[in-house]
């Protein structure tokens, strides 16, 4: 009503100098906090508060310091899961990107990639977000339930080729290097490259493809070398993302190893050719924006970097 009123009298709804409650800190002051928030991006409003009191001589409230921050778009969100790096791990990064930036299509159309991801009964948690009002945490219409143990599931191995790709091998529980050894590389990766002359095969360092005995095993394929802790750098990545949204929400192991093995089997050709294609545009951009980008399928995953990041995305 106030507001149609002063339109009336003034044709304007704009706020009057000096009208409303005054703010509790001055610009200075709001520079503070949002610089405190940028160079601490984990601390809480609580910290911040403790750490502009001092200069402001009296309190400000929680709700103060975080429409200062939201004023600048700084909003509490759950932080990325990420992987520690060692200052090594981003200099290897950019060495094997540099290395193969100028790849062909008919060069990266060679490479067999694989990897293993795992798939719970269970959602995750930690993923699932509410609207609620205030005062509604205890509503069970916005709870969600979570098991105290780690959700039941099913580890899933496969590679991927141009123009085929492997069985999809199910198992339960912690692979070991003899498992790899005999269930996988035996059963599946020699036959498959054998089958594709020239083929080179890419597997990541995990601890039962690196064991002695898997070493030992493959000595007739050719590996592709892979940087440590370099899951964004594969395309097979992509593949589990493909995956994960078409389970549902199975109730039993046996129907999700079902599930995995039907949506593998159905799966598109054209979806792995689409990302082995996406390949060709690979290339190193200058230092400052270092990064692999998928682009046709809109991933925008940074992958390089000249200044060692603490952490990276996991892919797992």
């Amino acid at each position: 009503m106030r507001c149609w009123d002063q339109w009336t009298r003034e044709k304007s709804c704009t706020r009057r100098p000096g009208s409303g409650r005054p703010r509790q800190t001055s610009r200075r002051e709001d520079f503070h906090v949002v610089r405190n928030a940028r160079v601490q991006p984990t601390a809480s409003s609580a910290a911040l508060q403790a750490q502009v009191a001092p200069s402001l001589g009296a309190s400000v409230s929680f709700q103060a310091i975080r429409r200062r921050l939201a004023e600048e778009q700084l909003v509490s969100r759950r932080p990325l899961r990420v992987l520690p790096l060692m200052p090594t791990h981003p200099r290897l990064r950019l060495e094997w990107c540099r290395a193969r930036g100028n790849w062909t299509a008919a060069e990266w159309n060679q490479v067999v990639f694989s990897d293993e991801s795992r798939f719970n009964l269970g959602s995750d948690d930690n993923l699932v977000r509410v609207w609620r009002a205030r005062g509604e945490r205890l509503n069970p219409a916005f709870a969600v339930q979570r098991h105290i143990a780690p959700a039941a599931g099913v580890m899933v191995w496969g590679a991927i080729a141009y123009n085929t790709r492997s069985p999809l091998v199910l198992f339960r529980g912690t692979m070991t290097a003899q498992q790899y050894v005999h269930e996988i590389l035996q059963l599946h990766v020699l036959p498959l490259m054998q089958w594709l002359p020239g083929a080179i095969f890419q597997q990541d360092n995990t601890r039962p493809h690196t064991a002695g005995v898997s070493q030992d095993c493959p000595r007739t394929i050719t590996n592709l070398p892979w940087p440590a802790r370099s899951p964004d750098l594969s395309p097979i990545e992509h593949i589990w993302d493909h995956l994960g949204p078409q389970v549902g929400h199975p109730t039993s192991l046996n129907e999700l190893e079902a599930r995995l093995q039907q949506i593998w089997n159905e799966m598109s050709q054209d979806i792995k050719q689409n990302l082995y294609n996406t390949l060709r545009n690979f290339s190193v951009k200058p230092p400052d924006v270092s990064s692999t980008d998928y682009s046709a399928f809109g991933f925008l995953k940074r992958a390089l970097s000249t200044k060692p990041p603490q952490y990276m995305k996991s892919g797992k």
